[in-house]
């Protein structure tokens, strides 16, 4: 399986042009939600303006990945084929994370070795 870094060094940035993209700081309450004027990520009271649902789903990836910064392609046609692969990519290593970190009942610790996992699959 690949690692998120993996992916993005391989699916992502050959793909020209990018635009980059700073992300709100993480919090516990990250969504995506679409109002008046287009798409917005969450997190917590800060948000992000996001051109299409897409690109929310492909930032919303990183940012609960514990990533401050990151290079989004600029075409939606690439986008569109990206994101479920990238989205089913972290469903996967979610999945891993839990099932490695059921013993564990202290929930700070847990998401203490969450975010250590989530730092190196983003190497």
């Amino acid at each position: 399986m690949k690692t998120i870094g993996e992916f993005y060094r391989e699916e992502v940035l050959p793909h020209k042009p990018l635009a980059k993209k700073q992300l709100p700081p993480q919090s516990d309450n990250i969504q995506i939600v679409k109002d008046l004027f287009g798409w917005k990520l969450y997190s917590g009271k800060a948000y992000l303006d996001c051109r299409s649902e897409d690109e929310a789903r492909f930032l919303k990836v990183f940012l609960e990945a514990g990533i401050q910064e990151v290079k989004v392609p600029k075409e939606d046609k690439i986008l569109n084929k990206i994101v479920p692969k990238l989205v089913e990519l972290k469903k996967d290593i979610d999945e891993i994370i839990e099932e490695e970190s059921e013993g564990l009942l202290n929930r700070r610790l847990k998401e203490e070795l969450r975010h250590r996992v989530w730092q190196e699959l983003t190497k």
